[in-house]
């Protein structure tokens, strides 16, 4: 019997097979019609990637029906691994016959999914989203990120319903949607929670204690609220009373609303917290009203004066600028909030556009009092480009 030529990539070790297989997937993202692709080059390569089961753990779920049917595919050839799903609804599915295959496709994946990315633009699909969360096969589920974006939508009431059985979850993101206000939540293992109100929903009101009073083992915290304002909104029984956060070492907050930054500062405690990361937030906040419902650094730092158990430990603090238009005076009360929050920093990195808000040069132009506060000072990084303005600017600092 005669056999025909046998080309050099036909004639490869598995091993290289596997490790093109790998890096050509990859470099597409893990997009599943490229990992198709990639296992149809010829026998010896389906052979191995079909039967390697890691490659088939991320895919994506779509209006489309293909989309199901390649993630009935990935969840089959995955073996017992657990699954890395993204979810991407950019119009309703209602009138979609493909609804049904859409949630058996999940269905199918949630006894091993672990981490849950889901991107909606549409009232029905955060239904259809609600109803596939309420599956109590979602055991394995350690992160969860949900965003919803329609400036169409800024009226409707986005609530989340996380899991709130089975799932040990580790990581949240919300942004543009918020958790149901009266939900029960296991979040003793949670180490991160990221809250946003995204591009387009302008007037988010969060009720956040109900994730933060379980959350006992959160290290990491971040607030996104460009074009948001926040609502700090204690749980029954813990009004007027300080919320604990025993594990949190490090908390971002970027162009947060400053009726959410001051009186949320003011009402926790963390006697770990190390590092805050802070973007300068809007000069005002407003309602839907269009009236100004901040009441002002001022009454805050007065606040922290009577009471110094509100002060916080951190000894690092990033200061950012948010691109805001500010008048010294304003922003020299905003860092003279936080001198009074944060008295023990040691280390600063700050923007060279907020030079002139250095507590010392703040002191010396308004005339406040800062006592002993940031006289700690050990490591101090100005980042930005310098000109001649800002050289001035620096050594008059």
């Amino acid at each position: 019997m005669i056999q025909g030529p046998v080309t050099k990539f036909d004639a490869l070790p598995p091993e290289l097979y596997l490790l093109i297989a790998r890096l050509s997937i990859a470099e597409s993202g893990h997009k599943i019609r490229d990992t198709i692709r990639v296992s149809s080059v010829n026998s010896q390569m389906r052979n191995i990637a079909v039967n390697t089961s890691d490659l088939w753990t991320e895919f994506t779920l779509s209006n489309t029906t293909s989309s199901h049917k390649l993630g009935s595919i990935c969840v089959s050839r995955s073996g017992n691994r657990t699954l890395d799903l993204q979810i991407s609804l950019n119009r309703s599915m209602e009138q979609d016959k493909g609804v049904s295959g859409f949630f058996e496709c999940f269905k199918s994946a949630s006894p091993r999914i672990a981490r849950l990315s889901v991107h909606i633009y549409h009232p029905f699909s955060l239904k259809l989203i609600n109803a596939l969360l309420k599956l109590k096969e979602l055991r394995m589920l350690r992160s969860i990120d949900v965003g919803y974006d329609n400036e169409e939508h800024e009226g409707f009431d986005r609530y989340i319903t996380l899991p709130s059985s089975g799932a040990d979850l580790h990581s949240i993101s919300l942004t543009g949607v918020q958790a149901q206000p009266l939900g029960k939540f296991d979040l003793r293992n949670l180490t991160s929670l990221h809250i946003g109100a995204g591009e387009h929903w302008k007037w988010l009101r969060t009720s956040i204690s109900p994730l933060l009073q379980s959350a006992t083992a959160l290290q990491e915290l971040h607030f996104v609220g460009d074009k948001g304002t926040f609502h700090v909104v204690t749980g029954e029984g813990t009004h007027g009373f300080l919320l604990t956060l025993p594990a949190l070492r490090r908390i971002r907050f970027v162009n947060t609303a400053p009726e959410f930054l001051a009186p949320f500062l003011c009402q926790v405690t963390a006697p770990l917290l190390e590092e805050v990361d802070v973007t300068a937030p809007p000069r005002c906040a407003y309602n839907e009203e269009g009236q100004n419902v901040f009441a002002g650094w001022t009454l805050a730092v007065g606040s922290i004066k009577q009471n110094p158990v509100l002060t916080l430990p951190a000894r690092t603090l990033k200061l950012r600028n948010g691109g805001a238009e500010y008048s010294k005076v304003d922003l020299a009360l905003f860092v003279i909030f936080l001198v009074n929050i944060f008295p023990h920093m040691t280390t600063l990195e700050i923007e060279a556009k907020l030079l002139s808000t250095s507590p010392i040069f703040i002191a010396l132009e308004l005339g406040q009092n800062i006592g002993d506060k940031w006289m700690n000072i050990e490591r101090l990084t100005i980042c930005g480009h310098f000109n001649l303005d800002t050289e001035e600017e620096y050594e008059k600092v």
